[in-house]
């Protein structure tokens, strides 16, 4: 292989050793929003004895990044070539393309068990897809470069469809077939940390940002962006720079406008404003919460963990934003939660 070609690396038959007992670890919640918030970190590390991030370490061929909860290359890191290792029943092999500087991606992994592609174009245009043989059951992710993610999964003659504006939104959905089918790939290029215990930690967050305030209201960003068709060219600009200013809360609102009632410049400009407040770095626990705190249909995801004094921050900040509150439901596992000799979750 050429200079651009990977080098084998000190312990890839270690790694090749590994993956079976890696892809057999179970992903589960460890925390509940009534334990208490984690730190405000970058995402937090569950590595354990056997996890191997191989081709997605911080040494590997390409890096990962966690943005507005969705995955994407790091540009770059990486580098072009294929390699594969075929040990033990295990298959894993990984192609990665660059055109100007922007990767692209082509990975398998496989066991008698288990099978995983996934593609990734243009950095940010991601494929995922799991199939179990034995059960002939299969999930399919499709997450674009903008708009929202679309899931499938497929149980003989039995199907669901589910769509989110990130990772966490579709987890919440089914945590249990999700994880089983991309819980420990999406682990895997985290370099370890768990999208489970990410998502407890981003719920306390969304409490504290909703507890604090000032972010904007459905009605002044709608306001805003009826003004990008202005027939004046300054109050475009104000009406662009405002909602730019106001920051990742006026995306959820953005994201839910229909193109049909959009005219040419207010869907460039939209488009110019996702673009600008789009980060470079990874995202944290206080970096989601402010993006999703004004996102109704994740609240409702989220709500049932909430105890009675969350709920009602929670629907304080949702009555300021100007959409319904999350009512409130009898559950079960309130019930249980409330007796004095329940354990935690």
């Amino acid at each position: 292989m050429g200079p651009e070609g990977f080098g084998e690396g000190e312990g890839s038959g270690m790694r090749c050793s590994l993956l079976l007992a890696v892809f057999g670890l179970s992903i589960t919640d460890v925390a509940s929003f009534a334990q208490g918030p984690p730190g405000d970190q970058r995402l937090s590390s569950t590595r354990s004895g056997t996890h191997d991030a191989g081709f997605f370490a911080a040494t590997g061929v390409v890096r990962f990044q966690f943005i507005q909860g969705r995955l994407c290359l790091d540009s770059p890191r990486h580098r072009k070539g294929s390699q594969s290792c075929n040990e033990q029943g295990v298959y894993e092999s990984i192609t990665v393309t660059s055109e100007r500087g922007i990767p692209s991606l082509h990975y398998v992994f496989q066991t008698d068990e288990h099978h995983i592609t996934l593609n990734v174009q243009h950095s940010g245009t991601v494929r995922m897809e799991s199939w179990f043989p034995q059960s002939a059951e299969r999930s399919i992710l499709e997450q674009p470069d903008f708009g929202m993610i679309i899931w499938r999964l497929a149980r003989g003659d039995l199907s669901d469809r589910h769509q989110g504006a990130t990772l966490m939104h579709l987890r919440h959905d089914d945590q249990e077939s999700f994880d089983l089918h991309f819980g420990v790939l999406i682990q895997r290029l985290l370099r370890g940390q768990s999208l489970g215990v990410l998502s407890e930690a981003v719920g306390i967050a969304m409490l504290e940002q909703a507890g604090r305030g000032g972010t904007p209201s459905a009605v002044e960003i709608k306001d805003m962006v009826e003004l990008l068709r202005s027939p004046r060219v300054t109050k475009r600009v104000l009406a662009h720079r405002q909602l730019i200013s106001w920051g990742t809360p006026v995306l959820p609102v953005l994201q839910q406008l229909s193109p049909d009632e959009l005219d040419a410049e207010q869907t460039a400009r939209i488009r110019n404003i996702c673009l600008r407040l789009r980060p470079l770095v990874d995202d944290t626990p206080a970096s989601l919460a402010k993006l999703l705190v004004n996102d109704k249909a994740y609240w409702d995801k989220i709500a049932h963990k909430f105890d009675s004094p969350q709920l009602q921050v929670a629907n304080q900040h949702l009555t300021h934003f100007g959409v319904p509150q999350i009512p409130v439901i009898s559950r079960p596992e309130h019930q249980i939660a409330a007796r004095p000799d329940s354990q935690a979750e």
